[in-house]
């Protein structure tokens, strides 16, 4: 009997660590067969030896410092957004997101999550719900300064948005986007010693600039029609234009994807941010130990009592 119990208390013990990734898998079976219907092909999972790939720390959009070089990888895009949360913006993104099972990064600015009032607490409780619904929140520097031009700033603007992302979320950022791209060596120090990422992009319609829903429209069809290799995609959830272009881009992209496949030409696949996320060592959890040892003793116990 106190090898029963055992057993029970083992159980309850790791019920609930593997019961979401039981959830997990079943409702990552019915996204895909919701996508199906839909036509947009995505990658929720990402193959074992993919992951095992080095991630390295060059990447687009830092004009003459680096040149992007698309991956011989099938044609893949990676849904990026920055400068939010926005009360507005964001929620309307991210419900578009969720209705296709899609998962994108969210690059927030840390100055959105400081203060006490209403506003303020809002947009802390949407950077939760971005998390909660499994999109990566990531660091875009606390005031969105450019950190070769004040290159004093740098450790403030990126530690203060890493523990100001860190205590909203319970989760410190893996990844960082330097505002206006800018790249430098003391940047790029500054990062490395922080073991952060800086993640460019190639596919921008500047909707800051041109503010146009149809505009963002015609540059993100245009540029993605002809993409070869990966794409990063760099729209903002503070502008209208890139809100209500994106569901207009995604209903394209599914249309042009069921083409694709007829004429039997490499579809675009919307892959998720695990492909970006450097690797880290797992904790070991002491679990298999005690596991071994549960079962040394449960064979010892009957044993003990066999004739």
């Amino acid at each position: 009997m106190l090898v029963v119990r055992r057993l029970v208390a083992l159980s309850a013990l790791l019920v609930p660590t593997i019961a979401p990734a039981w959830v997990g898998s079943s409702g990552d079976a019915v996204h895909e067969a919701k996508l199906d219907t839909v036509a947009i092909v995505t990658r929720t999972a990402i193959a074992s030896d993919e992951l095992d790939q080095p991630v390295p720390l060059w990447s687009p959009g830092h004009g003459a410092y680096t040149k992007f070089k698309p991956s011989s990888s099938p044609r893949e895009l990676l849904l990026s957004f920055d400068d939010g949360p926005d009360l507005n913006g964001t929620p309307l993104i991210l419900d578009e997101l969720d209705k296709r099972g899609l998962k994108a990064i969210f690059f927030v600015t840390g100055w959105r999550l400081v203060g006490q009032r209403p506003e303020d607490v809002a947009r802390r409780d949407l950077v939760r719900k971005i998390a909660a619904h499994g999109h990566l929140v990531a660091n875009h520097t606390m005031n969105h300064h450019d950190l070769c031009q004040n290159p004093d700033e740098q450790a403030f603007e990126i530690d203060s948005s890493t523990e100001l992302i860190a205590e909203t979320t319970g989760v410190r950022p893996l990844l960082f986007r330097s505002p206006y791209g800018a790249f430098c060596k003391t940047l790029e120090e500054a990062l490395t010693a922080r073991g952060l990422p800086d993640i460019g992009w190639n596919i921008d319609p500047q909707d800051w600039k041109v503010g146009d829903e149809e505009a963002v429209f015609n540059y993100l069809t245009g540029k993605v029609d002809k993409l070869k290799g990966r794409g990063i995609m760099l729209l903002h959830d503070t502008h209208e234009g890139s809100v209500h272009a994106l569901p207009r881009f995604l209903d394209w992209l599914a249309r042009e994807n069921v083409r694709a496949v007829r004429q039997h030409r490499p579809p675009v696949n919307i892959i998720d941010y695990r492909v970006m996320v450097p690797k880290r060592p797992v904790t070991a959890s002491g679990v298999p130990e005690l596991v071994g040892a549960l079962v040394a003793d449960a064979r010892g116990s009957v044993a003990r009592h066999l004739p």
